[in-house]
């Protein structure tokens, strides 16, 4: 039997093409739509319906006022996108460029650099907050005027209805600013509202989302949850000193605020700040918004990132929806959503689900056809995909939070995360990799929960609690305590030794050991001045230093001035005849010691304090330590000395001076005063 090919309904040449809705989405689609129509020479009449643009005329530019209800960070996978189709975003509209990541555990906090090949910058979305000196127009209003360029209309009013013309066409009732009413027929309806603007997902009386159900009774909005996003004013200074290209991600909250997810984002003069948990899912919003920012500016956690940010000014605050369920069957003849109206990837990237979204769309609608089966077959796949994944992201996000949120899984992972760092190249990191691909947004979720669950992975995390067992043990041996002193990374990645000893060796020209049995280099970031890291060093082997005061091992300076050279600490074993001197014989001003071991238990031996000044005007210590073990010449020598050397692994080094440059760190911050 001869199998009879369905015909579709097909947008003709010259068609009307109505969007609702000028953000992203809309734009996307407008831009997308156009440019294939030249391309394949059907022209089309594309019109976006914005509520909120208005001409500027002095510019004759499109301004979106209001809100945008965004983090506002351009993902590498989005800015990669963007590049793709010639979208160069202006510099007036990055409010920051981001070279690290921080993601903050329970118990470590990890440091993600992005890659040299990829970009990530934050920009404001829209016209708020309205603190703004800059008049330059938000991200979505760049958007629109590429949409503008390429052939779309702009027609500012409110869609108040959608119903079906006679002649099958969708009509569109449009609220003009002047309160009058007009009626608009289109061959095909693309409806890019979001959920924060009118179309809420939770107020089923909605007259929009009440016409979209009359024109597809399966239609079925998707689910969404609450979020509190608000902007500090805390002054271009303050965020240079203390994120300076940096985005903070905290997994985790305090006992009196559930969180699960914060976003720190710098942005010009500005800070916004994303949460979400069930402490905003319980709040009622807006009237507990100023409490709950109260609450959690006075966390420890974020008054130890960023001291005194309790007196900066709350700009502005919204409590956006954030959709974490797609909507079902959005779509039918001639028309269909895009969007966060349709869905959006959860938590992550929302531009990237509106450019997937919309341009799905427009390809279906010029290729595959324009009812609802067609839309169904083409446009459907990019829904389903959408749902899959969001499956999958919540499957990664309820794995992540445990794993950050519980001390003891946070330490493993950060133990997992720093042993690939020492030992593998950049390509062999399971775990950096994941961490990256989970806090950046650049892959699939599906992807991410392989790789989570995945050989390579999972042997990693084997690793990692290896570790953890043996740093533990090591702790508990020489007394080590933690407190409340943050805990932060002090490894230097593999494929930076080089740079660093390079460096090190210039400064104080001499030539460091090219293979010694053991070589450490660690290196902390510091929130003060080189003078005030270099009195703490004076502190070295004082009774009561804050660092470096282990059980069973005396360590006390013993000679000359703190600092100077001839200064000499030593390291004793109380009860036997076991002791190590070293002796300051270098300085370079203002911040390089260079300590050298004496011959009686190790050879070669050589310690070096580093400070160094940072572009954002903090301080970087870096400490490198490395020695020969001895051999010893007869067979009792070479045992003896096994047994020395089996005491003193080289792993314990990385235990102790861990513990010794975070208490630096604590002590010279808390001193400073976050001045």
């Amino acid at each position: 039997m001869r199998e009879t090919r369905r015909h579709s309904t097909v947008l003709e040449n010259g068609d009307l093409v109505a969007i609702v809705g000028g953000g992203p989405a809309g734009s996307f689609f407008a831009f997308h739509l156009l440019r294939e129509s030249q391309r394949l020479r059907r022209p089309v009449d594309v019109v976006i319906v914005e509520k909120r643009s208005r001409i500027d005329p002095a510019t004759q530019g499109y301004h979106l006022k209001g809100c945008n209800h965004c983090a506002g960070i351009i993902s590498p996978r989005m800015n990669q996108i963007l590049d793709q189709h010639g979208l160069v975003i202006p510099t007036e509209l990055i409010q920051g460029y981001i070279d690290l990541i921080w993601v903050h555990g329970q118990w470590k906090n990890f440091r993600l650099r992005v890659p040299e090949d990829q970009r990530m910058v934050s920009v404001f979305r829209g016209s708020m907050p309205a603190r703004r000196a800059d008049e330059a127009p938000g991200f979505d209003e760049f958007l629109l005027a590429e949409a503008i360029r390429q052939g779309a209309r702009l027609l500012q009013g409110e869609v108040q209805s959608i119903s079906y013309a006679p002649s099958g066409k969708p009509i569109l009732t449009v609220k003009t600013p002047s309160a009058q009413s007009l009626s608009l027929e289109a061959g095909f309806v693309a409806i890019a509202t979001g959920i924060n603007a009118g179309f809420s997902f939770d107020s089923r009386d909605q007259v929009l989302i009440s016409s979209v159900k009359a024109l597809n009774p399966a239609f079925l909005p998707g689910r969404s949850r609450q979020a509190l996003i608000f902007e500090l004013e805390v002054g271009e200074d303050y965020l240079k000193r203390y994120m300076h290209r940096e985005a903070h991600f905290i997994e985790y909250g305090p006992k009196y605020l559930p969180l699960e997810h914060t976003a720190l984002v710098p942005k010009g003069h500005f800070l916004t700040v994303v949460l979400i948990g069930k402490g905003i899912d319980e709040a009622v919003l807006p009237r507990d918004g100023q409490q709950i920012i109260h609450r959690f500016l006075q966390w420890p956690q974020i008054d130890r990132l960023l001291p005194n940010i309790q007196a900066a000014p709350i700009a502005c605050l919204c409590c956006p929806r954030m959709t974490v369920v797609p909507a079902r069957s959005p779509f039918g003849d001639r028309f269909a959503l895009i969007g966060d109206a349709a869905g959006s990837r959860l938590y992550k990237d929302g531009l990237f689900s509106a450019y997937v979204t919309a341009t799905r769309l427009a390809q279906t609608v010029l290729e595959e056809g324009i009812d609802r089966q067609a839309l169904a077959q083409g446009y459907g796949r990019t829904i389903r995909w959408l749902a899959s994944d969001n499956r999958y992201g919540r499957m990664v996000f309820r794995a992540s939070q445990m794993a950050f949120s519980q001390p003891v899984i946070s330490r493993i992972m950060y133990q997992s995360f720093a042993t690939e760092l020492k030992h593998r190249d950049e390509r062999h990191r399971p775990m950096g990799t994941t961490l990256w691909k989970i806090a950046s947004g650049t892959a699939d979720y599906r992807q991410v929960l392989q790789e989570m669950f995945g050989y390579r992975s999972l042997r990693s995390i084997f690793i990692g609690a290896a570790v953890t067992l043996r740093n533990v043990a090591v702790e508990v041996f020489f007394g080590l305590r933690w407190g409340e002193v943050g805990r932060y990374p002090t490894v230097v990645p593999k494929e930076d030794l080089p740079t660093v000893k390079q460096l090190l060796e210039e400064k104080l020209g001499v030539a460091l050991d090219r293979s010694p049995d053991c070589e450490r280099i660690y290196t902390i970031k510091i929130h003060g001045t080189a003078e005030a890291i270099m009195r703490q060093l004076a502190r070295f082997g004082h009774p009561q230093a804050p660092f470096l005061n282990l059980r069973f091992i005396e360590v006390r300076h013993i000679q000359g001035l703190p600092n100077q050279v001839g200064s000499v600490i030593r390291y004793r074993i109380p009860g036997l005849r076991l002791a190590l001197a070293l002796h300051l014989t270098r300085k370079v001003s203002p911040g390089t010691l260079l300590y050298q071991v004496d011959e009686r238990l190790a050879d070669h031996g050589k310690l070096i304090f580093n400070v160094t000044p940072t572009a954002d005007g903090n301080s970087e210590l870096t400490l490198y330590t490395a020695f020969d073990y001895k051999r010893g010449q007869s067979l009792p020598g070479r045992i003896g000395w096994g047994i020395v050397r089996a005491l003193f692994p080289a792993f314990v080094h990385d235990v102790v001076w861990n513990h010794a440059l975070c208490m630096i760190k604590e002590e010279v911050e808390r001193h400073s005063g976050g001045a």
